[in-house]
Formats: C-alpha cells, sequence, structure tokens
C-alpha cells in the first residue's frame, strides 16, 4: 500500500507564521518615536502597506486548522489592544489629534480582526461541504 504525505514548506509556510499586523502597529510605533510625520510619500507607503499586510493576512485566514485560528485570533485581539492603546496615549498623553494616516491603519487592523474569522468559517464551511 503507497502512502502520500504532502507538506507545505518555504514561502507559504513562513507568511502564515508570521503576525502580520504587528507591522502596521511598528510603523505607527516608530513614525511616533522617531517623531517622523505620516504625511505625504511616508503615510502613502504605510498605506500601501497597511493594505498588503491586510490581504496576507486574509490568505493566512484560509487556513483552518485549529492551532491557526486561536493564534490568528490571539494575534488579532492582540493588535487591537496595542492600536487602542497606541490611539489612547496620541490623544490624552501626547495631545495630538491622530491623523488619517493613524485612523487608516486602525481601521484595517479592525477590519483584520473582524473579518479573518469569517474568512475562517466560510473556508471551514466550504471544507467540509456544508450547503449554504
Amino acid at each position: 500500500m503507497s502512502q502520500v504525505n504532502i507538506t507545505s514548506g518555504g514561502v507559504i509556510t513562513a507568511i502564515t507564521k508570521v503576525p502580520w499586523m504587528l507591522f502596521i502597529i511598528g510603523f505607527l510605533l516608530v513614525a511616533e518615536y522617531m517623531q517622523i510625520s505620516l504625511e505625504g510619500t511616508v503615510g502613502y507607503t504605510f498605506i500601501t502597506v497597511a493594505v498588503v499586510v491586510l490581504f496576507i493576512e486574509m490568505f493566512k485566514s484560509g487556513d483552518v486548522t485549529p492551532i491557526s485560528f486561536l493564534l490568528d485570533q490571539f494575534w488579532a485581539v492582540l493588535t487591537v489592544i496595542l492600536a487602542s492603546g497606541l490611539l489612547t496615549y496620541l490623544y490624552f498623553v501626547t495631545g495630538k489629534e491622530p491623523t488619517f494616516f493613524h485612523w487608516i491603519g486602525f481601521a484595517i487592523i479592525l477590519a483584520d480582526a473582524l473579518l479573518n474569522p469569517f474568512n475562517s468559517f466560510r473556508t471551514a464551511l466550504r471544507n467540509f461541504d456544508v450547503p449554504g
């Protein structure tokens, strides 16, 4: 009797292991720490990176193993907490108004936290041939 083993490796495995939304938080933290204005090219680069990260996270949420789903949820909740903390810090501690670019980053983080569980659930239903 023959046995078939399917393994994946390389780039796809590396993509699924990285919590990509932390790059958005990191970008905002570095910009705040180094006093870099998000206006102009830096802001548009940030939006581009954030949209690419959102697509990568949506791609990752198609993997429906229980561990990957729980890790994805953990990182989504953690990034929402960190983004809320950064927003609170900007507004109440430094007295700055968050810019348009901050709000776009926060919206993408919330979209990730809300849409990825739905995508995982939809993928699981499709894989189990549930009609609907």
